[in-house]
């Protein structure tokens, strides 16, 4: 769901930014047939000390990485335990969150060589109740714009349709009404904007066209000519790779309580598992596609679908800071996982790597390992420095506080009330007593306002989803603040109508 690169994860990267206030308020070409030499074994061993290193730094239970080349792994090394604490081996399932979009973008474009789906064909076509912006907008969205993130819609609309981690989720088709009031940001085409919700309907232009489910188009166009045919595409698949809970923040510990996938959502974030299938589809990546794609259709994946954006059809161009530049590459995060794919087609070696941890006040932080081993690869010196958790305990230990300040002041003033309804005369001492409870109630609404703009912002459910510590503390501060709001007003009139003061 880092700070410095391109977003990573539509809605998530904007929650990142925006939460912070909120709770504190209170062209690329196909890979050369002859690739360089390998990396050394002591490049190797460096790589493995990077990552072992911030593993640690961030408490991450379990991780799993490769340095693919196109027959497979040249090397790879897995640490930790899983959300039952079994051992982490190459054959622990993870999930991936957005890196299954270019997985999906690969079958879609399978489906188009197929002649069962074109690039500008209208969505209206295959989704006839596709209203998202009105008639005239919707009616110019194409399955291009889609898979290039430009068909106008907001990040923020991803919350509308994704993440449903309830047993009996709409399938995509249903869900698409979910759009009909969301306000494009601009004409078809015209602007980038990184949203999940791209891809769900992208899933349900590729049932209605096929008349199948889309993760056993899925199956069928990408996971088994790659290798990849027991990878996780829906909850069926999950339990039956055993798949552990991922691990999500509690006051920056981790918490194995991230337990749920999204039945219909293989499309934008819900595929997943063990190393050897996400090494699979990066070698399958390697060797261009073959034999599912036809080398112009691996050319136009990995060309920028607008310029200045950055994305091609499902895959991220560049965007970072050399010896990156020309890398092909996503990351992806769900609840409790994180993942991350780099070709590195003048080298013509990948690396994925995948960790039993996310946290999106921590994004940047736990990313890192990612971004940085890429580097190594890539040629670069091993990164000095790392990023801040700054944002995520700020964040999570000033709502703690708040509520506990809160809780405490509720305390004190319900003691207050067994006190005499009499007292003093009505000078200077009651007077001194609206001073403080102002100010009480002042610090009180504090929390209901962030609860307020945070509702407008996400559905709630979605922020204890992916923030459950800040949320948790949250919700409390704003219940002690309407109990304090409550008691101090009882005060306040029973003050003035007996003389009492209000402490």
């Amino acid at each position: 769901m880092p700070l410095y690169l391109p977003p990573r994860s539509g809605w998530r990267r904007a929650a990142a930014a925006v939460l912070p206030l909120l709770f504190c308020l209170l062209a690329v070409p196909p890979p050369a047939a002859a690739a360089p030499e390998a990396p050394s074994p002591s490049s190797y061993a460096e790589l493995d000390a990077y990552v072992r290193e911030r593993m640690a730094a961030t408490d991450t239970p379990g991780l799993s990485y490769a340095v693919v080349g196109p027959d497979g792994p040249l090397h790879q090394r897995s640490w930790g335990t899983d959300g039952r604490g079994d051992r982490v081996t190459a054959d622990t399932p993870f999930l991936w969150g957005s890196v299954a979009k270019p997985i999906a973008a690969t079958a879609v474009l399978a489906l188009v060589e197929e002649g069962r789906l074109g690039l500008d064909d209208p969505v209206v076509d295959h989704l006839p109740g596709f209203r998202f912006g009105g008639r005239d907008h919707a009616s110019r969205v194409t399955v291009r714009h889609l898979l290039t993130q430009t068909a106008g819609v907001p990040n923020s609309a991803t919350l509308k349709v994704t993440d449903c981690l309830d047993a009996d989720c709409p399938r995509p088709g249903e869900r698409v009404g979910a759009l009909d009031d969301v306000t494009p940001l601009g004409p078809p085409g015209a602007a980038y904007a990184y949203s999940s919700a791209n891809y769900l309907l992208l899933a349900a232009v590729v049932e209605a066209a096929t008349g199948r489910s889309f993760a056993d188009e899925l199956r069928r166009t990408v996971l088994a000519p790659a290798g990849m045919s027991e990878a996780i595409v829906d909850r069926e698949s999950a339990r039956a790779r055993r798949l552990a809970p991922g691990h999500q923040l509690l006051w920056g510990m981790p918490a194995a309580t991230a337990d749920g996938v999204d039945d219909h959502g293989a499309a934008y974030g819900y595929t997943g598992g063990d190393l050897d299938d996400l090494a699979a589809f990066a070698s399958f990546q390697l060797r261009a596609a073959a034999p599912v794609l036809a080398p112009d259709s691996v050319r136009l994946m990995r060309q920028e679908g607008k310029a200045g954006s950055g994305y091609g059809l499902g895959w991220r161009v560049g965007g970072l800071d050399a010896p990156l530049e020309k890398a092909v590459w996503h990351t992806g995060a769900s609840p409790g996982y994180a993942a991350m794919l780099f070709l590195l087609p003048e080298q013509g070696v990948a690396l994925v790597l995948q960790q039993n941890l996310y946290g999106l006040l921590q994004d940047e932080t736990i990313m890192e390992v990612g971004f940085g081993a890429a580097r190594m690869l890539a040629g670069a010196p091993r990164p000095d420095g790392s990023p801040s958790a700054t944002v995520h305990h700020l964040t999570v230990w000033t709502t703690t506080a708040l509520a506990v300040l809160l809780l405490a002041a509720t305390t004190r003033s319900l003691l207050l009330l067994r006190r005499p309804a009499h007292g003093p005369g009505r000078g200077p001492a009651r007077r001194h007593g609206w001073l403080p409870t102002a100010l009480w109630c002042l610090l009180a609404a504090l929390p209901l306002v962030a609860l307020w703009l945070l509702a407008r912002a996400m559905p709630l459910g979605q922020a204890w989803t992916w923030v459950p510590d800040a949320t948790v503390a949250l919700y409390v501060a704003a219940a002690a603040g309407v109990a304090l709001l409550v008691v101090r007003g009882w005060l306040t009139f029973r003050s003035r109508r007996g003389g009492h003061p209000v402490a």
